[in-house]
This record gives C-alpha cells, sequence and structure tokens, in this order.
C-alpha cells in the first residue's frame, strides 16, 4: 500500500466512508508504525490527514511499552500483523533486499471466447473493437474496455426457440458482458457463463454460470433472473451480487451486495451477507465485508487471514501459471490489500518479507518453499 492508498483510507474514515475491513487495514497500520518506531512521513499531505485522526484511532501500543526491535523482527512483526501489502509502503528498502525471483510474470487481462449458437468460437482478445456478431435480432459488439454488448436491432418471431452463447474466460482473462436485457456479468478467469441470445419468449431469464463472477441484474418483476452452478441455483429479480463456484475450491460462495437472492429455493441473503455451501450441502451464512469479495472486479486482491495455498491458487488463475510445493506447505495465514494489476514479482516479495515462504520461478511455474 503506497502513499496515495493511505491518503485514499484516511479520507474515507474522515468522511466516514471507510469499510469494515478498511478501517481495520488503516488501523493496523497506525498502530504498527507507531509500535516500531517514530512515524517519519515523506508526503506531507499523508502526515496533515493523519493527524487529524490519530487522536481517534485505538492505539493499542501505549508509547512507554514500545522498544526498538532490530529490524528483521520488526519487519516479520508488522507483515503478521498487518499484512505484506501494507509492510511495503513503511519498509520500501527491504525489496531490494529479497531476491525472490529471476523472471518475472505480467498480469492478466480482457481475454475470453465467445460460442455462438451455430458453434462457431470467436477470440474476443484478437477480435476488432465493434460489431463482431449477430444473432436473431441482435448485435454482438466488443468494446475497447473488454466488454460484450448485446443489443436489440430489429423485432424478431418471439415463438423462435432462443439460441444460446457461451463466454469463457481462460487463465488470466477477465471480460464483462451486458446481456440482452440489460443485465451486467463480470467473469474472472477461468469462468463460463451461457445464456440464450433473448429472454422475450421465455418465462424465466436462466443462465448457466462456473468459476467466478459478479451480476447486476436488471431488474424485471415477471421474470425473474436464475443463476445456475454447481449444486445451486440463485433466483432474484433484480440485484448486485458475487458468486465463486471454481472447482478446486472446497465451497461455492454467495455474497450480496444490493437487493434480495433466494438460493436453491428457500435460503434468503439479505445486504452484506454471504453464503457458503460445501459438498455436504449445508448452507451457512455469515454477514462479511462486501468489498473483500468483490476486490478483484475492482482490481485488487484482498487476503484476510489466508493460507498461502488459497492465495496461490488466486494468483494461478490471474497469472496463468502452475504452482508446486517443495515440501509441505507454509501454515502461516496472510492479510494484505495489493494491486491485482502488479507484477507477480511485487506479490511474491510482499509475501516472502515474513521469512515463512519463498518462492521460485522457472517459465510459468512457480515453486513455493519455506
Amino acid at each position: 500500500m503506497d502513499e496515495k492508498e493511505v491518503n485514499t483510507l484516511i479520507e474515507k474514515y474522515q468522511n466516514g466512508t471507510i469499510s469494515a475491513g478498511e478501517k481495520a487495514i488503516l488501523e493496523s497500520w497506525y498502530n504498527q508504525q507507531a509500535a516500531a518506531r517514530p512515524l517519519n512521513l515523506s508526503d506531507e499531505t499523508l502526515e496533515r490527514n493523519l493527524e487529524k485522526v490519530s487522536s481517534r484511532l485505538p492505539l493499542k501500543y501505549p508509547a512507554q511499552h514500545k522498544r526498538l526491535w532490530p529490524r528483521v523482527a520488526v519487519a516479520a512483526s508488522i507483515v503478521m500483523l498487518m499484512g505484506a501489502g501494507l509492510f511495503y509502503y513503511r519498509y520500501p528498502q527491504f525489496s531490494q533486499q529479497v531476491n525472490v525471483v529471476q523472471q518475472d510474470i505480467g498480469p492478466g487481462g480482457n481475454k475470453a471466447y465467445l460460442t455462438l449458437a451455430d458453434g462457431k468460437k470467436i477470440s474476443l482478445t484478437d477480435a476488432a473493437n465493434g460489431a463482431i456478431a449477430t444473432q436473431p435480432g441482435m448485435s454482438i459488439t466488443k468494446t475497447a474496455d473488454g466488454q460484450l454488448i448485446y443489443s436489440i436491432v430489429q423485432e424478431h418471431d418471439g415463438r423462435a426457440k432462443a439460441g444460446y452463447n457461451t463466454i469463457e474466460t481462460p487463465k488470466g482473462g477477465q471480460f464483462r458482458v451486458r446481456l440482452p436485457d440489460g443485465t451486467e456479468v463480470w467473469l474472472n478467469s477461468q469462468s463460463s457463463l451461457r445464456y440464450p441470445t433473448s429472454f422475450e419468449s421465455l418465462d424465466e431469464r436462466r443462465v448457466e454460470f462456473a468459476g467466478e463472477g459478479y451480476f447486476e441484474v436488471a431488474k424485471d418483476q415477471a421474470h425473474p433472473f436464475i443463476v445456475k452452478s454447481n449444486g445451486q441455483t440463485v433466483k432474484v429479480l433484480g440485484t448486485h451480487f458475487n458468486i465463486n463456484n471454481y472447482a478446486d475450491e472446497q465451497a461455492t460462495k454467495t455474497t450480496l451486495l444490493e437487493g434480495s437472492v433466494q438460493l436453491n429455493g428457500q435460503t434468503i441473503l439479505k445486504p452484506g451477507e454471504q453464503a457458503t455451501l460445501p459438498a455436504s450441502g449445508k448452507i451457512s451464512i455469515s454477514q462479511i465485508d462486501v468489498d473483500e469479495a468483490v476486490a478483484w472486479k475492482n482490481g485488487r486482491f484482498n487476503f484476510a487471514d489466508e493460507n498461502i495455498e488459497s492465495i496461490m491458487r488466486k494468483l494461478e488463475r490471474w497469472y496463468n501459471v502452475e504452482v508446486s510445493y517443495e515440501g509441505t506447505p507454509p501454515t502461516e495465514t496472510f492479510t494484505a490489500s495489493i494491486g491485482r494489476f502488479d507484477n507477480i514479482s511485487k506479490i511474491l516479495n510482499k509475501l516472502s518479507y515474513t521469512n515463512h515462504v519463498h518462492f521460485k520461478i522457472k517459465g510459468r511455474r512457480i515453486t513455493v518453499m519455506r
């Protein structure tokens, strides 16, 4: 987290718009800075903003108990308590002392494939911007910012059976699609969405989904929107929610940001709640910071007490790499907020500051070591 990001959190704190997760990150950052040594800020705006709120932040380490730790001890403590991403802001010199990788890998981007009703497959990565295909009564357009848009161009026979299109993102890919009814879906890497090219002749708007996606469903009381995924059916009328049901994760997680959804015909979610559906089939509901669930959509990795295997699965999908482990994976957990469009070396360096985990890269394979 750099000085600009710290400033943003402080400003949110002052005007009351900060989320619970962001507040925890800011308070941890402040407490650890105060505990480790006197603040030495290079940004005047940051220093001025921090002075305004310092008396309101719960300082957990009184001055009389402070002591000067050796640099390595300070590094390990700060990383474990407030996350590698925050530590990097305070101790940038450590990035030059940790030689984690000899090669670098760039982040993913707007990459996807579209399969039309007739089986024709189009690489959206390579297709030029503008109109790329037509379906009965529909024009399909690709935009420069990685969006696929379905637009009604003419009336067609509503009695005709709707055809289905499928959009798929590979490893290292993401894409956004606006369906014929105006619903928008953001697809994370290794995800797929199958949907009708027209909802006109249908009593319900039913789609099939796998991977991770964020949905902003267009309101239509007469035609409920239904998302079918592995072991789960989500029914909505108009709402915003996120689904994560990767096959290599232990459970399907559905997070509601706005509106209301029904899971498997019975469980009702309220905004701010997350439903977890494990293989056993028993749904559990918990209150969470929804910003963490949709961080990927907003260009961030938010790791909240995550083990290294969970973190590496996310990096594996987004950076299109293979991950292996040398020995038993570390058991420590990590908390950090890191840019999703950073090169992978920056993220691995931050994780390695704890000295509990190290990495080496050969081609597109990352080996995780203690």
